[in-house]
């Protein structure tokens, strides 16, 4: 039922639209040193717009327009078995319109209900992600969006983790069958998270397996030449949202998934956000695939 679209569309609503601030044209130019000596292997790519300047690229590196991909992923969803009866849809454009990112949240493809409350469910999302400043590859994920707390968490599982370069000229493809088996494989996914809830873990098996996974690091010795396989600073951040998920939840293995979603999704860093959180959704993956979570289960 969650497979199958309510309404058969002809063509998208127009809020599927790209964003007119999106929909500016970018080429690439030649730079050159200080002696007016053009840079052979290196070129800049900048707005025709404005003229501003994007980013310092290499020679191989090929434009990917936003609203092209867009296109295509639009495309995608039309001939999928989406159901578009209650889509919301945010494009944000940063540093100047040199990084792209769309979220589609479809809110007529949800989890299993949690609990009581209607919001401890997930949603289906997609989201796309492109730069014009190599910060990203052109980039489709899809995952699920906690709706209660807002912590979203992607999975290698569900075959939609799909990345293309900018130094080859083959575009982000993907058979629309490939959405519809990510939205299944999402509900199984949900099915398995309900019986998280009734998988109880001991105290400190929650401590070692946070720091083996989400908060290990490469050991450095301190002022008194201990080595640690992980950092404090980051375990006092998980065991104080553990805390949190276990007075709401109780000591189980829901929690402890509660609480590594949550710190790889509302990151504070004076860096860049976006590193940090695909560096540490790689680690929930990680913490998911360590003997101590499958001995959990």
């Amino acid at each position: 039922m969650l497979m199958t679209a309510i309404k058969e569309y002809k063509e998208l609503p127009t809020k599927f639209d790209i964003s007119e601030y999106a929909k500016f044209e970018v080429k690439t130019r030649p730079i050159y040193d200080i002696n007016q000596v053009v840079i052979p292997d290196k070129k800049q790519a900048y707005r025709t717009d404005t003229n501003d300047g994007l980013a310092v690229v290499s020679k191989s590196y090929v434009v990917r327009p936003y609203e092209k991909a867009i296109n295509h992923i639009n495309d995608l969803i039309l001939n999928s078995n989406l159901n578009l009866d209650d889509v919301e849809i945010r494009d944000t454009v940063d540093n100047n319109g040199a990084v792209y990112l769309r979220n589609y949240r479809f809110n007529q493809i949800k989890g299993v209900k949690m609990f009581d409350n209607p919001l401890e469910r997930s949603i289906f999302e997609l989201q796309f992600r492109s730069s014009h400043n190599l910060r990203f590859a052109e980039d489709l994920i899809a995952f699920a969006r906690y709706l209660f707390c807002d912590n979203g968490c992607s999975s290698v599982d569900w075959k939609l983790h799909v990345r293309t370069k900018h130094n080859t000229a083959k575009d982000v493809k993907k058979d629309y069958t490939a959405i519809d088996e990510a939205v299944a494989n999402f509900i199984q996914s949900e099915e398995e998270k309900k019986q998280w809830v009734e998988k109880t873990i001991a105290f400190l098996a929650v401590k070692e397996l946070f720091r083996r996974t989400l908060a290990y690091q490469i050991p450095l010795p301190n002022i008194n030449h201990v080595q640690r396989m992980y950092s404090e600073f980051q375990m006092e951040t998980l065991m104080r949202l553990y805390k949190k998920y276990t007075d709401r939840y109780g000591e189980n293995l829901f929690a402890v998934f509660q609480t590594a979603t949550d710190w790889s999704t509302h990151v504070e860093t004076k860096g860049k956000v976006y590193n940090v959180q695909d560096k540490r959704n790689g680690r929930v993956h990680q913490m998911m695939n360590h003997d101590i979570w499958k001995e959990s289960l």
